[in-house]
C-alpha cells in the first residue's frame, strides 16, 4: 500500500461545519486545491450550475471509508457486495466504516467540504463508491485490488482512486485496468513512497493502447512544488501495449502536493462523533487531486472520454525541472484550470454540423451599420471546439471591427484633408470654372490575424500590403464637369458634377446624394455633367471597388459596382432641384462592410436609392440647400455562415447647407451643414449559432435574431471660413463635430483646424 501517515499531529476535532452551499470556501485547511487551480474551476458555473463535481461518481478502491464522516453528507454509495467478500483479512462490514482511516482521508481530499473550517475536496459534489480492498493495517493482495478495479468498473464509476501501489507486471491487475478502460473509466494510480524510478526502470506489458492511455500515475511534491524526498519518480522505463507501442512512464506521469495534506479521520468518540481531521504525507494524497480534477473536467464535458481526460490533465501539467516532460516530475505539476480554459489543438466554429476554423470569420462594419452592437451582441454566446470538442468562449463580438477613416478620428480626418471637401483644394479658373484636386493617404486600413500578445490579439494592419492613394481631380468649364480619382472623394466629385456651379453644398459634406458611391474602400470613380439646356442638367457617375482588407482572415475578396445619375433643373429663377438615382451591387459586402467566412453577411447585395435636393439662392450671396437619399437593399445568403439570413434593409441619409460669399473680403466664403449620414433604418440579420454542448458533446444550436440598426443616430455639424489670399493661395478655419459618430450612441468626436491652402 502506498500510504506515509506523519507521526507526531494528534487528530484534531472540527471546531464547526456545515453543509458546502452555505459560505464560500476559503481552503485555508485545503492549500492544494489552491496550487492546482481547483479553487478557480469551482467558482465558475456552468448553465448556472457550480462546478463541483456534481453528477459524477468515483470509486476510491482502499481501506472502506467512515461514511458519517461530518464533511461527505451522503456522497458516499456503498456497493451491495464488496471484493473483501473473498478474503478472510478484509472485513466486508467495514465498506463503509474503515478500519484503517487511509480511505476516508482520500476521500475526503476527492468529496468532503467543510467550508466553515476551510475544508474542501476538490470535487465535492461528486459520488465516491468506497470498495474495501485492503485490510485494517492497509495491505492486500494483487486479486482483491483488480477484483475491486472490476468491481467498480461494473458499477459504472467514471474514475477510479487508487491511492495504492505499486504497479507492476501483475496478470490480475493487468486485466482488470485493461476491462475498466473498454468500460470507459479512467484510472489514477499512485506513483509510490520509495524515493526510486517507477518499477527500477523495467517496461510493463500486457496492457492495451487504451488502457494506457487511460491511466495516470501521481508523484508528490512539497507545496513549493519541489519533489518531495520519499517519491517515487518515472524514471526511464515505460509500457509497451498489446500493439507494440511505447509508451514511458513520464509521458503518464504527474506531481501534486503530497506533504502534511490535511484530510478526513476515521476516528470517532462520544463526545465529537465523526468530526476529526488529520494530516498525512505520501502520494496517495496526490491521487485524489487528480481524480477529483477529472471529475470536475467530465462535469463540464460529460462527453469525454478516460483518455481524453487524462490527456487534457497530462498536457495541461506545468513542466517542472528541466522545463520538459523528464524523469523526475513527468508532465509536471497538475493544473486543473489551465485543464480548463486551454483548448487542445485549434479552435473550430460548427457551421451546419461542418467545423471552420474560428479565425475563418470577420466583419469590418461601415458607419451605415454603426457597429452592430446587436449582432456583436449575439456573438458574445458563440463558442467554439477544441480537439474534443470542448466547447469555449470566443469573444464572438470581437470578431467585428469598425471602419476608420484613419488612425484619428473620421471628423478629424476630414478637417485635415484627409478625405472629405477639406482634402480638396481649388483654383478658380474665372466665368464660373474651377479644377479642384485631393491626394491624401490610404483612408481604410487592411486588416489580418493579429499576433498573439498583440494589443488586439483580433485584427491588426497588415504591413505586407501597400497602402492605397486617396485622391481626385475634377474640372468644370462652360457647364460641363468631368472628374476622376480613388478612394473617399465619389460622392462630392457626383456632387460636382450634378449641380454644376457653386450652390450651398459646393465644397461641403453635407450633400447625400452619391452617398452609395463612397460605401465601398478602394473605390476607382468617374463622373460627368452637362447642361442639356439653358435650364437642365444631366449628370452620371460610375463606381468599382475592390477591398482585400479580410482576405488573410476570410480568404474573401469584397468588390463592388455602382453608377448614379441625376436631373438638375430650375425651378424658378431662384430654385434649383436635384433628382438622383443609384445602384450598387456588391459582393461579399453590405453597405460598405466587408465580411467573409462563417460570418458573412451574404454573398452579394443589391442597393438602389432616389434622392432628392434643392438650392434656393437668397440673394445677397446667400445660398441655402437640402439633400436626402433613400435606399433599399436586397441581400443574398450564404448557406456556409452562421448569419443565415438578413432581411430587406431601408437605409436614408440627409444633409442641409448655408453658404455665404463675400462675407467679410471680397471672394471669402462661410459655410454651415448639418448632416445625418447613410444610416440603417430598418432591417435585421437571423444568426445560428453554436452556444455550447450538450451531454454527447454535439453542438447545442440557438437560433436568433438581431437589428442591424445602429445603436445611434450620427449628426455631423461643421463650419468652414475661408478666405482668398491671392496668387491661388487661400487661408482658413474649420470645426467639425460629430454626435452618435459612426452611428454608435454616446461616441462624439470633433477637430478644428486653421488652414493653408495653395492652388495653381
Amino acid at each position: 500500500m502506498v500510504k506515509r501517515w506523519v507521526p507526531g499531529f494528534a487528530l484534531l476535532a472540527l471546531a464547526a461545519s456545515q453543509p458546502a452551499a452555505a459560505q464560500s470556501p476559503s481552503y485555508a485547511l485545503s492549500p492544494q486545491d489552491v496550487l492546482i487551480g481547483a479553487n478557480l474551476v469551482q467558482a465558475m458555473t456552468n448553465n448556472g450550475a457550480p462546478i463541483n463535481g456534481a453528477g459524477i461518481t468515483f470509486a476510491v478502491i482502499d481501506t472502506g471509508v467512515a461514511a458519517p464522516w461530518v464533511g461527505f453528507t451522503n456522497s458516499i454509495v456503498g456497493l451491495p457486495a464488496s471484493n473483501c467478500v473473498i478474503s478472510p483479512r478484509c472485513n466486508q462490514s467495514l465498506a463503509l466504516t474503515d478500519d484503517n482511516g487511509h480511505g476516508t482521508f482520500v476521500t475526503s481530499e476527492i468529496v468532503g467540504s467543510v467550508p466553515a473550517v476551510g475544508f474542501v475536496g476538490v470535487a465535492p459534489g461528486g459520488s465516491v463508491i468506497s470498495i474495501k480492498a485492503l485490510n485494517a493495517a492497509g495491505a492486500g493482495t494483487a486479486a482483491n485490488v483488480a477484483q475491486g478495479i472490476i468491481n467498480a468498473a461494473d458499477e459504472g464509476a467514471r474514475i477510479l482512486n487508487l491511492s495504492l501501489g505499486p504497479l507492476s507486471q501483475s496478470t490480475p491487475l493487468i486485466s482488470a485496468i485493461n476491462y475498466a478502460a473498454s468500460k470507459g473509466a479512467l484510472i489514477v494510480f499512485a506513483g509510490g513512497n520509495t524515493g526510486t524510478a517507477f518499477n527500477a526502470n523495467a517496461k510493463i506489458s500486457g496492457l492495451t493502447d487504451q488502457a494506457i492511455q487511460s491511466l495516470i500515475f501521481m508523484g508528490s511534491t512539497n507545496s513549493a512544488q519541489q519533489l518531495s524526498s520519499f517519491s517515487t519518480t518515472p524514471g526511464a522505463g515505460g509500457f509497451v501495449s498489446t500493439s507494440g507501442t511505447f509508451y514511458s512512464f513520464q509521458s503518464r506521469w504527474m506531481v501534486a502536493d503530497g506533504e502534511n495534506i490535511w484530510g478526513a479521520s476515521n476516528y470517532h468518540d462520544q463526545q465529537n462523533g465523526y468530526d476529526y481531521i488529520t494530516q498525512a504525507s505520501g502520494t496517495s494524497m496526490t491521487v485524489p487531486q487528480a481524480s477529483g480534477s477529472a471529475g470536475l473536467l467530465l462535469q463540464r464535458w460529460p462527453f469525454l472520454t478516460g483518455p481524453q481526460v487524462a490527456a487534457i490533465l497530462l498536457g495541461s501539467a506545468q513542466h517542472l525541472g528541466d522545463g520538459s516532460v523528464n524523469a523526475s516530475y513527468g508532465e509536471g505539476f497538475l493544473n486543473v484550470y489551465d485543464a480548463f480554459i486551454t483548448p487542445v489543438g485549434a479552435l473550430d466554429v460548427s457551421v451546419n454540423g461542418v467545423l471552420v476554423p474560428a479565425a475563418s470569420g470577420a466583419i469590418t462594419s461601415s458607419n451605415a451599420l454603426g457597429n452592430m452592437s446587436a449582432v456583436a451582441g449575439a456573438l458574445g454566446r458563440l463558442v467554439a471546439f477544441d480537439a474534443y470538442h470542448r466547447d469555449f468562449p470566443t469573444a464572438g463580438g470581437a470578431l467585428i471591427t469598425s471602419k476608420a477613416a484613419s488612425g484619428i478620428s473620421s471628423a478629424g480626418a476630414q478637417v485635415m484633408g484627409q478625405s472629405g471637401a477639406n482634402s480638396l483644394n481649388f483654383t478658380d479658373l474665372g466665368n464660373g470654372g474651377w479644377v479642384a484636386f485631393s491626394f491624401a493617404g490610404t483612408p481604410t486600413a487592411p486588416v489580418w490575424v493579429g499576433q498573439q500578445g498583440h494589443a488586439n490579439p483580433g485584427l491588426m494592419q497588415d504591413p505586407s500590403r501597400r497602402a492605397q492613394n486617396d485622391w481626385s481631380i475634377g474640372l468644370a468649364q462652360s457647364g460641363s464637369f468631368i472628374g476622376v480619382g480613388q478612394g473617399s472623394n465619389a460622392g462630392l466629385t457626383f456632387d460636382e458634377a450634378r449641380w454644376g456651379g457653386k450652390t450651398a453644398f459646393f465644397n461641403s459634406d453635407a450633400s447625400v446624394a452619391g452617398t452609395l458611391l463612397g460605401l465601398a474602400s478602394g473605390t476607382s470613380f468617374a463622373a460627368a455633367g452637362l447642361d442639356v439646356s439653358p435650364t437642365s442638367r444631366f449628370s452620371f457617375a460610375v463606381v468599382t471597388a475592390s477591398d482585400d482588407s479580410l482576405a488573410n482572415l476570410t480568404g474573401a475578396t469584397a468588390a463592388a459596382r455602382g453608377f448614379a445619375l441625376g436631373y438638375s433643373f430650375t425651378a424658378t429663377r431662384w430654385l434649383q432641384i436635384s433628382l438622383t438615382s443609384s445602384y450598387l451591387g456588391e459582393r461579399d459586402m453590405l453597405l460598405g462592410s466587408p465580411s467573409g467566412g462563417y460570418l458573412a453577411l451574404g454573398p452579394s447585395a443589391n442597393t438602389a436609392s432616389l434622392g432628392f435636393g434643392f438650392n434656393l439662392d437668397l440673394g445677397d450671396g446667400f445660398q441655402f440647400g437640402g439633400d436626402s437619399n433613400f435606399a433599399s437593399t436586397d441581400p443574398t445568403h450564404n448557406s456556409a455562415s452562421l448569419i443565415t439570413g438578413t432581411s430587406r434593409l431601408t437605409s436614408a441619409a440627409f444633409g442641409v447647407a448655408l453658404r455665404k460669399d463675400d462675407l467679410l473680403a471680397a471672394r471669402d466664403t462661410l459655410g454651415l451643414s448639418i448632416k445625418m449620414p447613410f444610416r440603417v433604418y430598418a432591417g435585421s440579420a437571423g444568426l445560428s449559432l453554436p452556444v455550447g454542448n450538450d451531454a454527447l458533446g454535439n453542438a447545442v444550436v440557438e437560433q436568433m435574431n438581431a437589428s442591424l440598426v445602429p445603436t445611434g443616430h450620427e449628426t455631423d455639424f461643421a463650419l468652414d471660413y475661408a478666405r482668398p489670399l491671392g496668387n491661388g493661395m487661400s487661408a482658413g478655419v474649420s470645426l467639425t463635430y460629430r454626435r452618435d459618430a459612426d452611428n454608435v450612441a454616446g461616441a462624439t468626436d470633433g477637430a478644428f483646424l486653421v488652414r493653408f491652402r495653395a492652388g495653381f
